[in-house]
């Protein structure tokens, strides 16, 4: 193996939301592991320097502020990508000639032998920069979500990872020349089947309750509170108690409304790094998001509803992960209820879900990177 590894690793993310991030900081322990004599070097910045510069402020508020307040707005953007391909071929060339500018210090400054980016627009700054001869290194899009989008896609990229066959064959459909490969998800080793008991003990939940985690990612958009109503409301009549754990990530404001109605069966969190016991812990992942948490759930083995997914790469991949029989989507409040019901009352059902889950984790991440350095 070590005749096989790479020398220097660039691992390039972008803090836009924590999937990105996190799906880079997955890969590059993993490299670190398997790659002892490798420098891996982490960049998390879509200027490709340090992060916290002001293009990674504006860039990450203004994501925050329309998923918050427009989510329509982004879901908009995103069908006018995937609708029109001449506009969505303007905007890819506009933004990789930005970005490969960005980049090209640091691939100058890195000299690396292998590049890997969890960030669609920096996939497209390495793309300009191969065209331009600037790149010798071999590249490597991640995509973290398990609907493609035309900026995960550049041809210029050596190889493109997507999550389920449907999203390789979404992925060459949109740039047919690519090389597109299904790849496991790119999450932390600390996220694996483990004993549910003995977690909710450690973590103080009550072992005969149906615990829903429920979380809208790192910023909790996706209409948080109705969705935690509806939680509840699965509860009634006969059966467990339903006992809702709400992680609210950054959104403190939403974490003390939650706090403050002192409502029984309810949980509200911040920002914790305990998300893989309580991964663990749960009988049901429930989020609005989609993304990491979803991959981190089936690494779990623990099922996944979508709730209310939010417009875009939200909805587009929630469908998609339930069609592969990998997670049920509840578009309405009503629905949520109704799912929550009927999985609180059906085992066999949950324990199905949990084995499909199992079975789309077998393969390793280890392994996929042992084939990468055996093609550098």
């Amino acid at each position: 193996m070590d005749g096989d590894a790479p020398r220097r690793v660039l691992v390039l993310s972008a803090p836009v939301g924590e999937g990105h991030v996190a799906a880079a900081r997955a890969l590059a322990a993993r490299m670190r592991e398997l790659w002892p004599a490798a420098e891996v070097h982490e960049v998390e910045s879509a200027s490709g320097g340090r992060r916290g510069g002001v293009r990674d402020a504006v860039l990450r508020r203004s994501y925050a502020a329309t998923m918050r307040w427009a989510p329509g707005l982004y879901g908009l953007g995103y069908d006018l990508l995937v609708r029109h391909p001449r506009f969505a071929a303007l905007c890819k060339r506009v933004a990789a000639a930005r970005l490969g500018r960005s980049l090209a210090p640091l691939l100058r400054e890195e000299h690396p032998d292998l590049v890997v980016s969890t960030y669609p627009m920096i996939s497209g700054g390495l793309a300009w920069l191969r065209r331009r001869g600037q790149l010798p290194a071999r590249s490597v899009a991640v995509v973290t979500d398990v609907a493609v989008h035309p900026f995960w896609v550049w041809a210029d990229v050596d190889e493109t990872w997507t999550l389920l066959p449907a999203s390789r064959a979404q992925a060459a459909g949109l740039v047919p020349e690519a090389e597109v490969r299904v790849a496991p998800a790119a999450v932390d080793r600390r996220f694996h089947p483990g004993d549910r008991a003995a977690t909710r003990r450690a973590l103080g939940l009550p072992e005969a309750a149906f615990v829903v985690l429920v979380t809208g990612g790192s910023l909790a958009f996706g209409g948080m509170e109705g969705v935690v109503d509806a939680v509840l409301a699965g509860g009634a009549g006969e059966g467990p108690p339903v006992e809702a754990v709400v992680l609210c990530g950054r959104n403190e404001r939403l974490r003390v409304r939650l706090a403050a109605r002192g409502a029984p069966g309810l949980s509200a969190l911040g920002w914790t790094d305990r998300v893989p016991e309580l991964i663990t812990a749960a009988d049901l992942v429930l989020t609005t998001a989609g993304g990491m948490i979803a991959s981190e759930s089936l690494a779990v083995g623990t099922p996944v509803l979508f709730a209310n997914p939010v417009p875009g790469h939200g909805r587009a991949g929630a469908r998609m992960t339930e069609e592969a029989g990998l997670a049920l989507v509840c578009p309405r409040p009503a629905d949520v209820t109704a799912a929550v019901r009927r999985l609180r009352a059906d085992p066999e059902g949950r324990a199905e879900l949990s084995r499909r889950a199992r079975e789309f984790s077998r393969r390793t991440l280890d392994a996929e990177l042992e084939e990468l350095a055996r093609r550098l």
